[in-house]
C-alpha cells in the first residue's frame, strides 16, 4: 500500500471483489502466512486490513509512462481488523461485507467508513468465505448470504472460544504445541450459515459427527463423532448438487440439494 514502508511485503492477502474499476482486497494478517493461519487466529492481534487497488486513468497513465507507468496504487481503507477474511459486495451495492473471526463487518462505500455496528455480531463458527446469493441451499429463491464456517465457536466446547479471554494460554499453546496438534485440538464440523439482507440468521446446515441441525449429521450409519468434510470454506451450487470447498482438505465433496434439511 502507498502508506506502507518501501520494504513491506504482503503476507496474507485473501479475498477479492471488483466494483467497477476498483478492486477491493482483504489482508488477513501482517504477521503470519496462510500456512500458519491458526497462529494468526490464536494470537488475537488485529492486524488485518481492507485494501483498495485503483488503476490509473488514461491521463495518469500518460503522465506516468516512465517507471511504473500504467499501474495503479493500493490504499488502506480500514485497518486493525481481526482476521479479515471473506469479502462480498452487498446485494444493494452500497457496502462491502467483511468476515472477521466470528463476526461480519460492513464497510460503507458511500461514506468510505466502517459501520460501528457489525452486520453479524457472533456466528456459530469462525467465518471463511462469504457469498451473495439469490437462493437458499435447497434452491428456494431468496436474496441472502452464504457463510462457510471453518471452526466451531459454540458449546459444548470450542478451543478458540475457550482461549478468547486467556491470551496467556494462547501464547503458551503457540509456543509449545506443534502446529498440526493445534489443528487437531479444534473441534471439526461441516457448517454453512445463511443470513438474510439484514444480517439475520435464516438457517444453518451443520454436520458435527453427531446430532445435527439442517442435515443428516451422524444418522447415516457413520461412526458418531466423525465429520466427513471438515474445514468448509465455501459452498457452490451447481445443478442438483452443493459442492463443498475447503482450504485444508485435499478433495472436493458434494451433496444433493434434495437432501438438505432432511
Amino acid at each position: 500500500a502507498k502508506t506502507d514502508p518501501p520494504e513491506y511485503k504482503f503476507t496474507l492477502l485473501n479475498a477479492l471483489v471488483q466494483v467497477q474499476d476498483d478492486v477491493y482486497l482483504t489482508e488477513t494478517s501482517q504477521k503470519f502466512q496462510r500456512r500458519r493461519i491458526f497462529h494468526a487466529a490464536m494470537d488475537g492481534t488485529p492486524t488485518g486490513r481492507l485494501l483498495r487497488y485503483r488503476r490509473r486513468n488514461d491521463e495518469e497513465e500518460k503522465e506516468g509512462s516512465g517507471a511504473g507507468g500504467g499501474y495503479g496504487e493500493v490504499e488502506v481503507l480500514a485497518e486493525n481488523i481481526y482476521m479479515a477474511n471473506g469479502l462480498a459486495l452487498s446485494h444493494d451495492g452500497a457496502s462491502l461485507l467483511i468476515v472477521s473471526g466470528v463476526s461480519i463487518l460492513r464497510y460503507d462505500l458511500l461514506s468510505n467508513q466502517m459501520d460501528d455496528k457489525p452486520f453479524v455480531q457472533v456466528m456459530p463458527g469462525t467465518g471463511d468465505n462469504i457469498k451473495a446469493m439469490d437462493q437458499l441451499p435447497n434452491g428456494t429463491k431468496m436474496k441472502c448470504y452464504w457463510m462457510g464456517l471453518g471452526g466451531k465457536y459454540t458449546k459444548p466446547f470450542s478451543l478458540l472460544n475457550f482461549i478468547a479471554d486467556k491470551p496467556w494460554l494462547a501464547s503458551l499453546i503457540l509456543a509449545v504445541v506443534p502446529y498440526r496438534v493445534v489443528i487437531e485440538l479444534i473441534p471439526k464440523w461441516t457448517a454453512l450459515a445463511v443470513y438474510d439482507e439484514r444480517g439475520m440468521l435464516v438457517e444453518t446446515l451443520i454436520d458435527d459427527g453427531g446430532s445435527s441441525k439442517g442435515s443428516k449429521g451422524g444418522g447415516d450409519g457413520k461412526k458418531k463423532g466423525t465429520v466427513d468434510v471438515p474445514w468448509i470454506s465455501e459452498v457452490e451450487p451447481v445443478g442438483d448438487y452443493l459442492y463443498l470447498m475447503s482450504w485444508y482438505n485435499p478433495f472436493l465433496a458434494r451433496i444433493k440439494k434434495s437432501s438438505v434439511g432432511k
